[in-house]
């Protein structure tokens, strides 16, 4: 069974290294109820390649994404990492943000009772 994680935030800012242009993204993971972050930049040798440029740039890029590869590396807020290097793939493509975040806050009152949200998307595909 695919991991899900759903896209809650995306952040842009400039880096001060080389100026170029870098996102960050949060992700919540369905399966086990953590935060992930993952930060991508135009100059990443992936950014084409795995399709992170089209989620970046998208107006709309609010979904349920699958697989994400996790990283043994946390952020100073102690989110877990995952990394650039996982291929986009959308299982669920979400209205808005605010649909997105509704399917969080779901999930988080579910688990709370059942844990047992996740199978919401079983039948769903894209």
């Amino acid at each position: 069974m695919a991991t899900k994680y759903i896209l809650i935030d995306r952040e842009e800012s400039e880096s001060r290294l080389n100026g170029v242009r870098m996102w960050r993204l949060t992700f919540y993971c369905v399966d086990d109820g953590t935060f992930h972050e993952m930060t991508v930049d135009s100059s990443y040798r992936n950014f084409t390649r795995s399709g992170w440029n089209h989620v970046v740039e998208s107006e709309s890029p609010w979904a349920v994404y699958l697989d994400l590869k996790r990283t043994d590396r946390k952020t100073r807020s102690r989110a877990q990492v995952v990394s650039a290097d996982s291929r986009v793939r959308i299982q669920l493509q979400c209205e808005d943000l605010a649909e997105a975040q509704a399917l969080v806050e779901l999930d988080i009152q579910q688990r709370s009772s059942t844990g047992q949200f996740h199978e919401l998307f079983e039948n769903e595909s894209h």
